[in-house]
């Protein structure tokens, strides 16, 4: 039977000096729940993480200001205060949801505000798999919430700006670089 640990990206194998080779989970040093040597095979785990998907290292550039995101009526017409340098719309037949500078959003609008924007650098084709899983997945460990807007060529992380320490912190601890700060 196979092994998550096998495929893990949490784990590093070590031989000892009578050749026996063990399967080290690197998460033991920190979280009790997981064994320093887990008992082989392993078929569920909630630390796993996927080798592929973590081996990719990306740089996130925070962008200065605060931004809202916004709720209005799905009907509603599209604002002239949802412009700005980065902005976002998005249309369901639930809602218009609108992400813009804070500084442009109107009283009265229906709306949370004091997000932080961080902006994946470079563009990436449609077709790439697992660069947002590599992103997200170690926010969701470290229990840190964000809004995601995705373009043509790159995507967007919105994250409160009192969890913006945090999530620098998460991001890097997992391999990416965050500059801008």
């Amino acid at each position: 039977m196979n092994s998550l640990c096998k495929s893990c990206a949490n784990v590093r194998e070590v031989v000892s000096g009578t050749g026996s080779a063990f399967l080290l989970c690197q998460l033991s040093k920190f979280d009790k729940r997981f064994p320093k040597y887990p008992p082989q095979p392993v078929v569920r785990c909630d630390g796993y993480e996927d080798e592929i998907i973590a081996t990719t290292n990306y740089t996130l550039i925070v962008l200065p200001g605060s931004f809202s995101i916004c709720r209005l009526d799905a009907e509603a017409p599209v604002p002239e205060w949802a412009s700005g340098e980065i902005s976002s719309i998005t249309r369901t037949p639930d809602e218009l949801s609108i992400v813009c500078s804070q500084d442009d959003v109107p009283d009265g609008i229906r709306c949370e505000t004091g997000w932080r924007c961080l902006r994946l650098a470079g563009q990436f084709d449609l077709s790439e798999f697992g660069v947002l899983a590599s992103l997200t997945k170690p926010l969701a460990k470290a229990k840190l919430s964000l809004f995601v807007v995705g373009t043509f060529d790159t995507d967007y992380l919105l994250v409160k700006n009192a969890e913006l320490d945090s999530v620098v912190q998460a991001l890097t601890t997992a391999g990416h670089t965050v500059q801008g700060i």
